[in-house]
């Protein structure tokens, strides 16, 4: 599965001694047309499964990536956090498989922290989200980034944000402030790195009480997504 996934960063991953593990990079990022980073949010360990095995895996820089391909390019596993964001992005109940598959060679996918969580009932610390925000930030130099989709809107995942951006001498600027989607609003802005802007976009974690058809006209409107797909290549 982590055929999918294209290497040629890694020697500068290598490099970032505060990235545990490091980002699934889709086979065809290269080639999009906006370099796009989806933001996630944690992993915590599978308490009802084999704690063992997890440790294993995130023990090694590829975790992630294997997680993310056995969710993702498992394009019938039923896996709301890359399911429930695929529908959003395509406006569609059921993406085509192609769909699916094309989204995920064409972008890069990185979890904002870096340490897993005990249970889904444990929530990152702002500490954890300002060390996360620093190696994101690290990650969109290295590969170019031009628009961050991420998930969750704490307020302290954006204040954190805020905080890191300050030390860096740059800022969050908020766009005109999005309608409220349900009970939540999302957060649209873009900050400044080096002598470029990356546009963000915060949505609710599609992982619960997400309502794919509520966020796809924003994602729509705020990010240059869909038609930045690169076409996606075969795997054997």
């Amino acid at each position: 599965m982590t055929s999918h996934v294209d290497r040629s960063f890694d020697h500068l991953f290598q490099a970032r001694t505060g990235l545990p593990w490091w980002p699934w990079v889709g086979a065809q990022f290269r080639a999009s047309a906006v370099r796009t980073m989806i933001v996630g949010e944690s992993v915590y360990v599978w308490t009802d499964k084999d704690p063992a095995a997890f440790a294993r895996r995130y023990a090694s820089v590829e975790g992630l990536r294997e997680t993310h391909a056995r969710h993702a390019m498992n394009v019938e596993r039923n896996a709301r956090f890359v399911r429930n964001i695929e529908r959003a992005i395509f406006a569609a109940k059921r993406p085509a498989p192609e769909l699916k598959t094309r989204l995920w060679q064409s972008v890069v996918y990185h979890n904002l922290v870096l340490r897993p969580m005990a249970s889904p009932q444990h929530r990152p610390s702002e500490d954890d989200y300002r060390a996360g925000w620093i190696e994101v930030l690290a990650l969109c130099r290295l590969l170019g980034i031009e628009q961050c989709l991420v998930y969750g809107l704490e307020s302290s995942k954006l204040r954190a944000l805020k905080d890191v951006l300050r030390e860096h001498g740059s800022a969050f600027e908020q766009e005109d402030r999005p309608a409220r989607i349900g009970a939540v609003r999302p957060h649209a802005g873009s900050i400044g790195l080096d002598d470029r802007r990356i546009r963000m976009l915060f949505v609710r974690h599609p992982s619960a009480f997400f309502s794919w058809r509520a966020w796809a006209p924003l994602i729509e409107d705020r990010l240059a997504l869909r038609g930045a797909l690169a076409e996606p290549i075969r795997i054997e």
